[in-house]
Parts: structure tokens; sequence; C-alpha cells
């Protein structure tokens, strides 16, 4: 087909837009396809539509929307004309609104919302109430969402109840948008832990970041749903420290599951905001060990020498995995008063002593050393827990320590009293994946397996993990449940596209009560063993768990493998 000549297709349409002919002007814009008018000649059109009055303009305009134009620069400008057109039109935008051809009705709905139209509301209403096509359905719930009108609630959180997802994800998206108590309160209500769309609503409650909304999603930290409560945590964080004072309330009188949740995120948030009340919750010395461990974990990601007394304190508990979080929370918060709390510990020499020590050298705090190195009772506790105690790993890093420090003596003296290993009674040792977010519980699991005899392998981050597993089996994997981005449950479904329970065991490391059902006549807990057949874990742990415990779960696997 022959292009057309641009000086007489601009002649024309002026001419048809002087004399307000409308039939004749959308005859001539017919010709106004890629294929016909070179773009900048597409461009000068829309221009002199622009110009033109709105009695004209605006049925012309519209008219293009038929029109193939593959340009995004000119489809956008020819939207930005619309709405300049549309400004105070309301009665038009409507007209358009319920015409037949697809395009036009989705360009106008979103008009009407990017415009603020309020006097479109009921149609739009209405649209959502009649309309089958999702397309038109999308875009009306877009622009009913934009309009902010409180009166429209239940009619978007009809929409939130459609069963298709794109439907409904707009419909979230759409109450978000209008941002007020009841709003949140219809998103909170959504999340079920039942649904996929659980994930959206919880990043919408995220984008409002209102006082109302952030206790709602520190209240998600309480579920009993695993991707509840992290989606929660990650959007938590990614809040920051707006988000710590609502955290740091909810602390008050929180139940054990729920305040090891609130101290983790906190930890991650990592503002010094939120020190005093992990400081506080420490000096009332809480019975469950698990949210010792846990305000431990989140001192190491706050360093502050207002910590140094209850990082002393910490390493006298009585859980090793405690006293192992306390010391790598001393390695990031050395100061005059940690040092001289350390020195008096170390030199009564009795069990709280050896404990400390033993937890500084198992967690590998080096930094500390320095300090204590010229003390005897310290070179008596760490030699004699290094060479009958440490796992080889531990002890070669010790070793190491030492003589970068000049201390060849002490390095010498260990290394000749050291034990020599026992040979391991299999053909092989058997390789052990451990997946954790917590570099301290990695380094406790990984002393523990190796004194047991087997090979394990570290990952802090479960992607590296599930790569790792894509190119080796390995015999067992050992998983925390709950880990930032992805969680224990995520990571075992993964790992079950390729192997089944029976090929590649997997234990699940929680605090939770997730897999605990109780009986109604005995009121005794026990393993919902359907939940875990479902989830595809072998097995599940609870901390903290005794060297023994670890032992005999691992064992139920890994007996046919020796």
């Amino acid at each position: 087909m022959n292009r057309i000549d641009p000086k007489e297709f601009m002649e024309e349409l002026f001419f048809c837009l002087k004399q307000e002919d409308i039939v004749k002007a959308k005859a001539l814009l017919q010709f106004a396809s890629d294929s016909n008018i070179d773009i900048t000649v597409q461009q000068q059109a829309l221009l002199a539509l622009g110009s033109a009055p709105e009695s004209i303009a605006f049925p012309l305009l519209e008219y293009l929307l038929k029109i193939d134009i593959s340009s995004p620069e000119l489809n956008e400008t020819l939207y930005e004309l619309i709405l300049d057109k549309s400004y105070g039109n309301t009665d038009l935008v409507l007209k358009y609104i319920h015409q037949d051809h697809r395009k036009s009705r989705l360009v106008f709905l979103q008009a009407a919302g990017d415009l603020m139209l309020t006097d479109a509301a009921p149609e739009l209403a209405r649209v959502l109430g009649e309309e089958t096509d999702k397309e038109i359905l999308i875009a009306a719930v877009k622009a009913l969402g934009a309009l902010r009108l409180a009166q429209y609630l239940p009619t978007i959180a009809l929409a939130m109840a459609d069963p298709d997802m794109e439907i409904k994800q707009s419909a979230i998206y759409a109450m978000a948008e209008m941002g007020e108590t009841k709003a949140v309160d219809q998103l909170f209500k959504v999340i079920t832990g039942h649904d996929e769309s659980d994930l959206l609503a919880i990043e919408a409650l995220a984008g409002i970041q209102d006082q109302h909304a952030l206790n709602c999603l520190a209240t998600l930290l309480d579920s009993t749903h695993t991707h509840i409560r992290d989606a929660a945590i990650d959007q938590l964080i990614e809040i920051g420290k707006k988000a710590v004072p609502t955290l740091t309330t909810a602390t008050r009188n929180a139940e054990a599951d729920y305040m090891i949740h609130l101290v983790t995120t906190l930890g991650y948030i990592g503002d010094q905001s939120a020190l005093p009340t992990l400081l506080d919750i420490i000096n009332v010395s809480p019975k469950d060990p698990n949210i010792r461990q846990a305000l431990y974990e989140a001192l190491e990601r706050l360093p502050s020498t207002k910590s140094a007394i209850s990082l002393v304190g910490g390493l006298q508990d009585g859980v090793e995995a405690v006293r192992m979080s306390a010391a790598r929370a001393v390695d990031k918060n050395l100061s005059k008063v940690l040092v001289a709390g350390l020195k008096n510990i170390v030199r009564q020499e009795d069990e709280e002593a050896r404990g400390a020590v033993a937890a500084l050298i198992d967690a590998e705090a080096d930094n500390i050393f320095n300090f204590l190195l010229a003390e005897t009772s310290f070179v008596t506790l760490a030699r004699d827990h290094v060479v009958t105690k440490a796992d080889p790993a531990t002890r070669n890093h010790f070793i190491e320590l030492l003589r970068s420090k000049n201390q060849e003596e002490l390095a010498r003296s260990i290394e000749e009293a050291a034990p020599v290993a026992a040979p391991v009674k299999r053909e092989r040792a058997l390789e052990i994946y451990v997946v954790d977010d917590s570099k301290m519980m990695l380094k406790l699991y990984q002393n523990k397996l190796i004194k047991l005899g087997y090979r394990p392998r570290m990952f802090e981050s479960p992607e590296k993990a599930l790569t790792a597993v894509a190119v080796f089996k390995p015999d067992l994997i050992i998983t925390d449940l709950n880990m930032p981005k992805i969680n224990g449950l995520q990571l075992t479904r993964e790992i079950r596209k390729k192997y089944t329970r029976q090929q590649l065991p997997i234990i699940m490391i929680t605090t939770q009560s997730d897999f605990i059902q109780m009986d109604e006549n005995s009121h005794h807990e026990s393993v919902n063993e359907t939940y875990l057949n479902q989830s595809g874990i072998n097995a599940v742990l609870h901390k903290p768990f005794t060297d023994e415990e670890l032992e005999t779960a691992m064992g139920r696997f890994l007996n046919n493998s020796k």
C-alpha cells in the first residue's frame, strides 16, 4: 500500500476539524496506522486533535483507540490527551465506559480513577456487579480504589473474595490504596493462612504503613502459619526503623513463640532504639531458653557497650546454645566493662567459668582472646576444653589463632595433648547439610556433628542449599523452620520436587508448636504426623535439644547408611 502524503493528510485533517466534520475526520483517521503514516505525522495529528474543541476532539480521540498504533510513545500521548479532555467531563467518561469497544472501555475506566472522578463511583460499582470480562473488572476495581471513597469498601471487599487470583490481587491493592482503618481491617481479615492471596494482603498492609497497619503486621508474627509469619517478618524488616516502636510495644506480655519472632525481627532491623527493650527483657531472665537465645542473637546485630553486663550473664547461662549466642554477641560488643566481667568469671575456674570459656571458643569469638590470653585461669580452662571436648575443626581454628598471636608454646602443647581421631566406622563419613540463618547455630551443629563422626556442610542461605542439593544428594538435611525469604517448609517443598522423604530425610528444627497436636482426652502433646507427611518433613526437633536427642533423631534415618 502506498504511504499517504503527510502534507495532504494534515491539511485535510485541519479542514475537518475547522468544519467540525466528525464523520469525515474519522474516515481520514482510519488511514493513520503505522503502515500508512510516519510516526512524526501521527504525532502532529494528535497535537491537532488536542487543540480542537472538546465536542469534536473527544469522539475522535476515542476513535483512535480502535486504530492500530504500536508506538508506546504515541499511545502515551493519546492517553494524556484523553485525560486532558476528560477532566471535568464525567458524563462523557461514563458514556465511553459503557460502549461496546473493549479497549475504549479499559482506557476510560483507567481515566476515571486517574482523574479521581468521584461522580463515576456508582457506575464503577455497577460494572463490578454486572460485568464478566476479567480485564474490565480489574480496571473497574482499580479505578474505584483510586477514588478512596469509604462507602465502596464493601464493594471492593467482595472483589477480594473473587476466586480469580488476578481480580483478587487487584482488589487487594485497591483496598490498600483506600488506606483507612476499615480498609486495613478488611486486608487483615483476608489473611487466613489457607490462600495464596495471604502474601499479597501482607504486602499491601506493609505499603500502607500507618499505625494500625503496623500493629496488624506485628500481630501476624504470632500466626500459627509459617508463611504468614515469615512474610510479615520480611515486610517489617523492609520497613525498618519505623516499625521498631510497634514491635517493642508488642513485646509487653507476649507469649514465648511470639516474643521470639518480635525479638528476632528487631535484631534484623538493627536499629539501636530497640536496645533498651531487649536489655529490659534480658534483665528479667526469661524462663524460655529460646527467648534468651533470640535476645543474644539480636544483640549481636546491635553492637553497644550498654549490653556488656547482660552478655557476661549470658555466658553463664545453663543452656549451651544460649551461651554460644552470647559469645558471638561478645565478639561484636567488646568494652572495658565486658572484659573486666569476663576476667572475673574465668578466675573462678568453676563450672560456669568452664561453660563460658567453652562457648567463647566454640563460637569462635576470636576478638576477646586478645584480652584473656594473659589470664592464667583462662589458658588453663581453654587448653582443657580444646584438648578434651572441642571438635577437630574448632581445635585447629584455636591453634591457628594462638599462632597468629605468637602463642606458639601453647599451640604446640595442645597439638601434642590432643587425642588422635578414632577411625570412622563407616565406608565413608555421612554427609549432612545444615541450613540455618544463624551463624551461631551453624557453628553449634558443626561442633556436634563432627563429634558424632559426620561430615557437615553449613548453609546460611536456603538458596545456596538448594543449589548444592541439585548437584549432590547428602545423606540427610537439618534445617531451621523460620528463616527470612525462604523458610524451612518452602525449602523442603523445593527439595521434594527432586527427592522423596525416603530418598532424602529432612529434620526440621523449630521453637514453634506448628507441628504439635493436642489429644483432647489425655491433653498429651504429640507431633502431627499427618502434617509432617503433607509438608515433606521426616521429623521435627524442638529447641532446645540435647546431643542425645539430636543423635537419636538422626539415627532413625541414618542407621541403614552406616
